[in-house]
């Protein structure tokens, strides 16, 4: 169910803001003095993060909390799980059913099965080529494949956006495949949705061919002047994240990160290629599934959320996405807070108070002022009784 939340638009300065109605929340704040982190003792109980890394070998592909992200509480006990943990990669393995995976890589083979055919459904791809940026052989997936098999692809992908990523919709889908001399150059797609993913649908266990894993650009690289160790060289493993294309993977990240294809080498054969599936996740918006109803729900849910953009319109600027998931009790009182996906970051330059009045620019201390605003906020919200639990989740748009 998705509610009629109020949302801020976008902004051009901390003084000035224009609330919507079904619009989406975005938040351009400026600098407050004074804030520290603590711990509110509201009986909320914070949860961490979806997510997780791939138990390949090497390097994992999502980052961990290290000791720099605890803080302290008024107390001085250490209180971590309150934080969200920025994450720019989720990767699902065993994404569709089993036997949907199966039929759309089957009928895929099919396409190509005999080719002394001259079937219609062999000439519906594109040969993409912008030189020296993309070359791929691609096609609308929703032309490719039967509808009804379309029609449950399309509600797998709909419902993980929504249940994981706040986001309602989906982009048009693309099939694409890419066979030798293929790839992306480095790119970001940021106007297109808060998140791209990829579904392969590549028989990557026998492939023939070299290339063909997803790089994105970790986070640390387009700050590393903050932190800059001159004793330390870099590779390519520190650089980039590379996300094999294994058969019924999902990966999903955050597309403002540089990101491509690593060049295919090695097939001419389409059945022996990377085949994969992708897109974007659109159009954040809150929803609720449970004993209350849409009705019932808004009104508490927008006096949260104004009060959440008075808190954010006064912090350090920041850009990107955060999805929080808070469970609400039959009573009405929020019980707990999921953080579902997250990739905020602090602007660069964005100067934040510390203890001592001075400002400074440690950019994980505008995240947690940020964090800690969102928190307080939903944990201190009074939702109306019902027969049973609800659970709300809510998408931030920091633009």
């Amino acid at each position: 169910m998705r509610l009629n939340a109020v949302w801020l638009l976008a902004c051009l300065s901390a003084s000035q803001y224009l609330i919507k109605d079904g619009g989406r929340l975005g938040v351009r704040n400026g600098a407050r003095g004074g804030a520290i982190l603590r711990r509110f003792r509201s009986g909320l109980r914070p949860r961490p993060p979806v997510g997780r890394a791939l138990n390949d070998e090497g390097p994992p592909l999502i980052p961990k909390h290290s000791e720099d992200d605890d803080y302290e509480d008024d107390s001085g006990s250490v209180y971590d799980d309150v934080v969200s943990e920025r994450q720019h990669l989720h990767v699902t393995d065993s994404f569709l059913e089993k036997t949907l995976a199966s039929q759309l890589r089957s009928i895929f083979d099919d396409r190509f099965s005999d080719p002394y055919k001259a079937h219609p459904d062999r000439f519906a791809w594109d040969y993409w080529h912008v030189p020296e940026q993309y070359t791929l052989i691609r096609t609308p997936a929703s032309q490719y494949f039967p509808p009804e098999v379309f029609k449950r692809l399309e509600e797998s992908l709909a419902s993980y956006a929504q249940e994981v990523l706040g986001c309602r919709s989906v982009s048009p889908i693309w099939l694409s495949y890419y066979v030798d001399g293929c790839f992306q150059e480095m790119h970001a797609d940021v106007p297109h949705g808060p998140w791209a993913f990829v579904l392969s649908l590549t028989d990557w266990e026998n492939r023939e061919f070299i290339g063909g894993e997803t790089r994105i650009m970790r986070p640390h690289m387009l700050e590393m002047w903050r932190d800059f160790d001159d004793a330390r060289g870099l590779e390519l493993h520190d650089i980039m994240d590379h996300v094999p294309a294994e058969f019924n993977r999902l990966t999903a990240f955050d597309p403002r990160l540089p990101h491509g294809v690593r060049r295919v080498s090695g097939t001419q054969d389409p059945k022996k290629s990377r085949i994969v599936l992708h897109g974007w996740f659109t159009e954040p918006s809150p929803f609720c599934v449970g004993a209350l109803t849409e009705e019932e729900a808004t009104p508490a849910l927008n006096e949260a959320t104004e009060r959440a953009i008075e808190e954010l319109s006064v912090l350090p600027p920041a850009t990107g996405t955060l999805c929080v998931r808070i469970q609400v009790e039959a009573d009405g009182h929020v019980e707990a807070l999921d953080w579902l996906s997250d990739t905020v970051v602090p602007r660069p330059g964005a100067k934040v108070p510390a203890l001592d009045g001075q400002c400074v620019e440690p950019p994980e201390d505008a995240r947690f002022l940020i964090l800690e605003a969102i928190w307080k906020t939903f944990a201190e919200a009074q939702f109306p009784e019902s027969s049973g639990q609800t659970n709300i989740t809510i998408p931030f748009i920091f633009q």
